[in-house]
């Protein structure tokens, strides 16, 4: 069996059929899901083109590789490891806006099926969970792509199906954690179908109470803590082995609390699963940073002050700290306030695996908060644990979602 070997190629060169290992551009730099991939058709070849990628990486057998190595246009051209080293600014705001389109895309995709999901449990059907694995294979796809795209998920929450969108993020913020965390590939998907499902049991609580705008009464409280063992009863009856045992579990152990303080049982975090250990924290982190309808969310430096502080004989302060780095205490998408009062959003940090060292901003708006007329890039000092920035959710500045992406458009529209 003839052993294969890489080759740097022209795309001119690249045919039908074969395997791509390799591009000359950061992942970061291009619409495509991952670098790895069998060329089978001509359109394949044509959006490495429209990506501006001028040469791949493709795995060859040793015969064709000395062959392919003779055309001088197949040079080596390393990949570029840093993807802002040498960017122009048009190509960090496109790298940005594309970020930020893909999780909210995401997002609705996988609250649509949620709603299927729970509308069917609510009627006492089975839950259909075939879509519901397609949304987290469709989650691990996009963040082993872009493992910072998960930092964005702070700029997209929004009020409308509160309970289907949190536990859409909480899912995102679960996947993550667990390919971050190299726990087995085999057990991401289960990761995210618990988290997915583990407020099932709210299909059972009456919508006046899970949509009460104010704090809940004695008796509603009451009521509204039966949702773990209420969805444990749903999920046990699933035929799927992964939702009738994990999900089920998660389900029911997602609020108890080290301190004993959690329900329905006040049982010990020694005494939950490892992904209800991890759930928990994650779930308290999306719940505090989403607004509801009786309050505004969070700053995400805030909630992960609280769940490391006042959470700390709650939850397990290792996985509020990985979640600290996963998603950064100011993450990517987060508008902030800089030296003179202009106001600008995070696009970047220098230690990209863990969302800290020294930031780059764009800074777009005045004091006033107005569009500037030269918007700039700058950088932040690393932002050390303690030091305090002003810092804006963009409705805080009267901005949509689609106005944020339509001013960074304006801003780098290509000349």
């Amino acid at each position: 069996m003839k052993k294969n070997t890489k080759v740097t190629l022209s795309v001119d060169d690249l045919k039908v059929g074969m395997r791509v290992v390799g591009l000359d551009r950061n992942w970061l730099a291009t619409s495509l899901l991952s670098h790895r991939f069998m060329v089978k058709t001509a359109k394949d070849i044509e959006k490495l083109r429209q990506n501006g990628i001028r040469h791949v990486i493709v795995e060859v057998d040793k015969t064709n590789s000395e062959t392919l190595a003779e055309d001088p246009k197949n040079r080596e051209i390393p990949e570029n490891p840093d993807p802002f080293s040498n960017f122009p600014a048009v190509e960090i705001g496109e790298i940005c806006l594309r970020s930020i389109k893909e999780i909210k895309v995401l997002q609705d995709r996988t609250v649509t099926a949620l709603k299927t999901s729970f509308e069917q449990a609510r009627l006492g059907k089975a839950i259909p969970t075939k879509e519901l694995r397609r949304q987290v294979e469709e989650t691990i796809g996009i963040l082993l792509a872009n493992p910072h795209a998960i930092s964005l998920l702070a700029v997209i929450h929004e009020n409308d199906d509160e309970t289907y969108v949190h536990s859409a993020n909480t899912m995102l913020l679960t996947t993550g954690y667990a390919i971050r965390q190299k726990i087995p590939k085999d057990q991401w998907i289960s990761w995210g179908i618990a988290a997915l499902l583990h407020d099932m049991g709210k299909t059972q609580i009456p919508a006046e109470i899970l949509r009460k705008p104010g704090r809940l009464d004695a008796r509603e409280w009451e009521i509204m803590r039966t949702h773990p063992l209420l969805g444990y009863g749903i999920l046990r009856k699933n035929p799927e082995p992964e939702v009738r045992n994990l999900a089920a579990k998660v389900a029911v152990e997602h609020h108890e609390r080290e301190n004993g303080t959690g329900y329905p049982y006040g049982l010990g975090l020694d005494k939950v699963h490892p992904v209800s250990r991890a759930l928990m924290v994650l779930d308290i982190y999306e719940a505090l940073t989403a607004d509801r309808v009786y309050r505004a969310g969070l700053a995400p430096q805030k909630a992960i002050q609280y769940l490391l502080e006042g959470g700390r004989d709650k939850v397990d302060p290792s996985i509020a700290r990985e979640l600290s780095l996963m998603v950064g205490i100011y993450p990517l998408g987060t508008f902030i306030e800089v030296e003179g009062g202009d106001i600008g959003i995070i696009l970047d940090y220098s230690d990209r695996a863990n969302h800290r060292g020294e930031a780059k901003v764009l800074v777009m708006l005045s004091p006033e908060r107005k569009p500037l007329r030269l918007p700039r890039i700058v950088t932040l000092p690393e932002m050390a644990p303690g030091t305090i920035w002003k810092t804006y959710h963009h409705r805080d500045l009267d901005l949509s979602l689609g106005q944020v992406e339509s001013l960074i458009k304006k801003i780098f529209k290509p000349t």
